[in-house]
C-alpha cells in the first residue's frame, strides 16, 4: 500500500521518534596529544591514548555514566544527574595522577560538564544543546580543569556546589548571550567524599604551598594567589632571560588548584628536567611542574649554562 506523508508522520513511526530527557555531559579531552605523537612515534603514543581513555571509560562506569563514543583522544559520556557526572570528572583527574607511568609521561586531561535536556537518538547516541555546551566547556578548560555551567551547580547537591567557583562570563557558540563559566575545585584527597568533609584544611593547606625559582643566584618564591608570572626577553618580563633564542613573551607560570602549571608560548619552546632525570620539551603547550627540577628557555639544558632556572615545589 502506498504511504502517505500523513502515515509517515503517524503513529507507526512514533516508537523510533526521538525522546528527550535530562542528561549531564562529560568530555574529557587528553591535552598535548599531538606532542605524543610526535615524541614517541604512532604505535606507542595509541597505547598511550588507549591507557588514558581505558581510565576515563572506567571512572565513568564506577559512577553510574555511560560512555556515547570516544573521538579520537577525546571522551564522551553521560550521567543521570550532574552530582555523578562531577564526582566521576574528579576521579579522572585522579586516576590519571596516580598512574605512575602516566604522571612520568606528565599525562593530563581536560574536563567540560554541562547538565540540560538532550535527544535520545539511535545507537544509544545524544544530541542537543546541552551536549553542545558540554563540548564548549571542555574547550575551555586548560589542563587539570574541571569546567561547568552556572546551570549545572544549580542542580548540584550542596556539598558539591561548594567546592566550585565562578570564572566570569563567556561568549559560548551557539548562544546568543554570555553564560557564567564554573571551574569545580578537585584536590589530592583519596575520594571526593573526603575532599567535601575536609575541604576547608585542604584549601587552607593550598594557601600555603608555594613554587620557589632560582636564577643568577636570586631566589624568588610565587605563592598560590600570585598573578602569573611572566618569562621572556621584554623588560616588562617578571623575570627576565636575555638570550637571542628566548621569546619576547615566552612562558609564564600560574598556579591551578593548588599546582603550578608552565605555559610555554614561544617560538624556540622550553626545556624542562626533573630530579628523577626525565626530560621534557614544551611548546606552544603545558607543563605541570612536579617535584624539583631545572628549566631552560629556548634551548636545551647543559651543566654550565648560566641561564637554566632551578624549580622547587613546596608544599605544607
Amino acid at each position: 500500500m502506498k504511504r502517505t506523508l500523513g502515515n509517515l508522520m503517524g503513529s507507526d513511526n512514533r516508537e523510533s521518534a526521538p525522546q528527550q530527557v535530562m542528561a549531564a555531559v562529560l568530555f574529557a579531552d587528553i591535552c598535548g596529544s599531538t606532542q605524543l605523537f610526535e615524541k614517541y612515534g604512532d604505535l606507542q603514543a595509541r597505547q598511550i591514548e588507549h591507557r588514558v581513555l581505558d581510565a576515563l571509560a572506567a571512572k565513568t562506569d564506577t559512577h553510574g555514566g555511560r560512555v556515547i563514543k570516544t573521538i579520537g583522544d577525546e571522551i564522551m559520556s553521560r550521567f543521570p544527574t550532574p552530582d555523578q557526572a562531577v564526582q566521576a570528572a574528579c576521579a579522572m583527574h585522579r586516576t590519571i595522577k596516580d598512574d605512575p607511568d602516566l604522571a612520568r609521561l606528565n599525562i593530563t586531561v581536560r574536563i567540560g560538564v554541562h547538565y540540560g535536556p538532550v535527544l535520545e537518538v539511535e545507537n544509544n547516541d545524544i544530541v542537543g544543546d546541552a551536549v553542545n555546551i558540554a563540548a564548549r566547556m571542555a574547550s575551555l578548560a586548560k589542563a587539570d580543569q574541571i569546567i561547568t555551567t552556572r546551570e549545572t551547580v544549580g542542580s548540584l547537591s550542596i556539598d558539591l556546589e561548594g567546592m566550585t567557583r565562578s570564572l566570569g562570563r563567556s561568549w559560548v557558540k551557539g548562544k546568543e548571550d554570555e553564560m557564567e563559566i564554573l571551574e569545580v575545585i578537585w584536590h589530592e584527597s583519596t575520594s571526593l567524599t573526603q575532599m567535601a568533609v575536609g575541604g576547608q584544611e585542604d584549601l587552607r593547606n593550598l594557601l600555603f604551598a608555594k613554587l620557589v625559582l632560582g636564577y643568577r643566584g636570586q631566589d624568588i618564591e610565587l605563592a598560590v594567589n600570585t598573578q602569573p608570572f611572566t618569562l621572556g626577553r621584554d623588560e616588562r618580563s617578571k623575570l627576565k632571560v636575555d638570550r637571542e633564542l628566548v621569546s619576547r613573551s615566552h612562558a609564564y607560570i600560574e598556579c591551578r588548584q593548588g599546582r603550578f602549571v608552565l605555559v610555554d608560548r614561544s617560538t624556540n619552546g622550553t626545556y624542562i628536567l626533573l630530579e628523577n632525570g626525565s626530560r621534557f620539551f614544551v611548546r606552544r603547550e603545558e607543563f605541570t611542574l612536579h617535584d624539583r627540577g631545572f628549566i631552560c628557555l629556548g634551548q636545551a639544558i647543559t651543566e654550565h649554562n648560566p641561564d637554566i632556572i632551578r624549580y622547587q615545589c613546596v608544599y605544607p
